[in-house]
């Protein structure tokens, strides 16, 4: 997947903040909590007509009433991303605030597309490729899709090693098209 630079730089200033004041794992509860609320709302969150400011307040208020109040920091990270018009960014912000934790702990996040549920002896063989080119160990997001036949295509560090039988057709019909032309 790919990820957005303006991501990128927000959520590794919160986790800079973060760590500073010592709370990682509380900006990890309440992005995730922010993350709901704008599945929820977004039409509101997004909507220019309304002041920042009180769209910001709103996602603080339901948050204290879930019971993740934020802090005056995380209040005004809410308030930056909305005055800032970056709403759009929150998802992938949260996830790349949980890959700079997992990162600090020496260990990385793969994304793992299979054509079938991995076995012990794949996932084995996959830690043994990723720890060969990150020296760190992997933590795997699997997902299923049959329609990639049969293989699988890994991603980690923004680098995408497809190995799958549909990424091998699609890049012959490419070599083939591009002879032809």
């Amino acid at each position: 997947m790919m990820y957005s630079s303006i991501a990128s730089k927000y959520a590794l200033a919160l986790y800079n903040v973060s760590k500073i004041n010592q709370k990682t794992d509380e900006y990890k509860e309440r992005l995730n909590v922010f993350v709901n609320i704008y599945n929820e709302l977004s039409v509101f969150l997004n909507n220019q007509a309304i002041k920042p400011v009180k769209r910001s307040q709103l996602v603080c208020d339901i948050m204290s009433e879930l019971g993740f109040k934020p802090d005056e920091v995380f209040g005004r990270f809410v308030y930056l991303l909305i005055s800032n018009k970056r709403m759009k960014y929150i998802k992938q912000i949260a996830t790349l605030f949980d890959y700079a934790i997992l990162e600090e702990n020496g260990l990385v996040p793969v994304e793992v597309i299979s054509a079938t549920d991995l076995n012990d002896e794949e996932k084995s063989a996959l830690t043994e490729f990723v720890r060969k080119y990150t020296s760190k160990t992997p933590v795997f997001s699997v997902k299923v899709d049959e329609g990639i036949i049969a293989g699988v295509v890994v991603e980690f560090y923004g680098k995408r090693y497809d190995a799958s039988i549909k990424g091998r057709l699609e890049k012959l019909a490419r070599d083939v098209l591009r002879r032809e032309g």
